[in-house]
């Protein structure tokens, strides 16, 4: 008798903390092969949404455990003009990220396991991720500076009436640049409370084999695993300014797992070049930066007001409680409904069958 029960989660590693963020894309995302209709008709609901979670943690949402939610130190703003300055609403930046991550866990589920993300796992994800934080300084650094290059680019493009495919051009390429640049230099900052030094991404090992009768060497690369700590900051709370919260967590005893970093930038770059190649070809589907701003997702200022405005409503050092599942979740559920109504619905037109 068969005694294996069947998978129902994705595989996961207790060392690996999971951590994620979240870019901007400017090209809607290929349907094409999404091969279930109901799956197509779920992300075509938020084909005008930009904001894509890097890595695709689905695997910690599905299963309903906890990843770590990157938190930039400092609120992102840039200055787009002498009277204009944007900044990202932390709030409804990750409120439309989940957005898309969920969508996505959803179908990948399905895809692997004919399963659906359930409300419960969602979240049950969320409450042990949100009180979660580490130190990650290059990741942060990084992506609050790919929110500032689309700012630069395709959002100042559009503000001014220019053209957005040069501007997503160009966006594209600063991206691409940090990301092959950061891979070159095979090193990334680590700061546990034993360690504060610079390790590598990868290790490069030369594999010997013969090809054909003949000697062959090639350089082949393994990604690094790199210590993190992580604080669960469920008791004491986040703290706005990030000198006082270095000072909370030194009173702190973290857990020191590990991530691998070279994912964010092996991944990100990939993207950005595929990208570059499908704009070169004539691609002019550019995601309307309107979007970003009607959320309330990025909200401009004029600049002689920013100094009396609490930058600090713009902290990443928070729990971020006003996001809510919920409705994600339900316009999931709705869609799906709303496909299978379809199909009875053709079902009732179709010839019924007669006896010979």
């Amino acid at each position: 008798m068969n005694n294996i029960k069947p998978l129902h989660k994705f595989k996961t590693f207790k060392y690996d903390a999971a951590p994620f963020f979240f870019y901007i894309e400017i090209i809607p995302p290929d349907l094409s092969n999404i091969k279930h209709k109901h799956h197509r008709n779920l992300l075509e609901t938020i084909n005008s949404n930009p904001i894509m979670p890097l890595p695709m943690r689905v695997d910690r949402v599905f299963n309903g455990e906890k990843s770590l939610l990157i938190r930039p130190r400092e609120p992102i703003t840039f200055s787009l003009m002498d009277n204009l300055t944007a900044t990202i609403n932390p709030t409804s930046f990750l409120q439309y990220g989940f957005k898309t991550l969920l969508y996505f866990t959803e179908i990948r589920g399905y895809e692997t396991f004919f399963l659906s993300l359930t409300p419960e796992k969602a979240q049950k994800w969320w409450n042990s991720t949100k009180f979660l934080y580490a130190k990650l300084f290059r990741l942060e650094e990084d992506f609050s500076a790919f929110l500032r290059a689309y700012i630069h680019t395709v959002l100042k493009a559009k503000l001014n009436d220019e053209d957005l495919l040069s501007a997503a051009t160009e966006y594209c390429q600063i991206v691409s640049d940090i990301c092959d640049k950061r891979l070159k230099e095979n090193s990334i900052l680590i700061e546990t409370k034993h360690t504060e030094a610079n390790v590598k991404l990868y290790k490069e090992k030369v594999a010997k084999y013969r090809k054909k009768g003949k000697k062959v060497e090639q350089v082949q690369y393994h990604p690094e695993l790199v210590d993190i700590d992580v604080f669960d900051l469920s008791e004491r709370g986040f703290v706005e300014f990030i000198k006082y919260q270095n000072l909370m967590l030194n009173e702190l005893k973290p857990i020191e797992i590990k991530y691998i970093p070279i994912l964010f930038y092996d991944d990100l770059l990939e993207c950005m070049l595929q990208n570059l190649k499908s704009l070169k070809e004539g691609n002019n589907n550019i995601l309307d930066p309107s979007f970003l701003l009607d959320k309330n997702i990025i909200i401009l200022q004029e600049s002689n007001k920013v100094e009396s405005i609490n930058i600090q409503s713009y902290t990443w050092f928070n729990t971020f409680d006003k996001i809510t599942l919920d409705p994600i979740l339900e316009s999931i559920k709705a869609t799906k409904l709303e496909f299978y109504k379809s199909l009875g619905r053709l079902k009732e037109q179709l010839p019924k069958s007669t006896d010979s």
